[in-house]
């Protein structure tokens, strides 16, 4: 073979090249951009919290009322919310159900004594008469688990740590 021949092929060799080094960038590319939709996707994930609290308004009623206050930060809706909870060291009867959560925070009173429900409706905040202070240093009160829909309809899930968790599409 001589040189000519090889030089013949020159440009089959550039082309070649370019190819591999293109599809290397397309690769990077739509998996840079896959890690920022997942990034996108659980930032808005994150905006949902919630915590035990007890009403500190009136320091001789016993016992405190209780409850859940949940803080929806993402500027959007979850869906099909589900909130295990852990109070006086047992996990209740019932966890918290709520089909929409629009931005906000919401109270939601705990009533085991009552006739009809578990959990009250919610209540805004700003609105509850009442001093609601968080329980920051017992795991007798505490958030066991939160199940949910972001409003692309990615299902989510946090511990009791709120370690937040993407459910595959097909779990349930």
């Amino acid at each position: 073979m001589d040189q000519t021949q090889w030089l013949g092929d020159l440009p089959t060799w550039i082309t070649t090249v370019a190819i591999v080094i293109a599809a290397l960038q397309f690769f990077n590319d739509r998996k840079r951009r896959a890690a920022e939709e997942s990034r996108e996707s659980k930032a808005q994930a994150t905006g949902l919290t919630a915590w035990i609290v007890s009403d500190v308004a009136d320091p001789d009623l016993k016992p405190k009322p209780l409850g859940v206050v949940i803080s929806n930060t993402s500027g959007s809706t979850f869906h099909d919310i589900e909130v295990t909870v852990k109070i006086g060291g047992k996990q209740t009867a019932a966890p918290i159900n709520l089909e929409i959560m629009p931005p906000g925070q919401y109270f939601i009173a705990y009533t085991p004594r009552s006739e009809e429900r578990l959990w009250q409706f919610a209540k805004i905040v700003e609105r509850y008469a009442g001093e609601l202070q968080p329980y920051m240093n017992t795991s007798g009160f505490q958030i066991m688990s939160m199940r949910f829909a972001d409003n692309l309809n990615q299902r989510w899930s946090t511990d009791a740590r709120a370690v937040l968790t993407a459910i595959p599409p097909n779990a349930k």
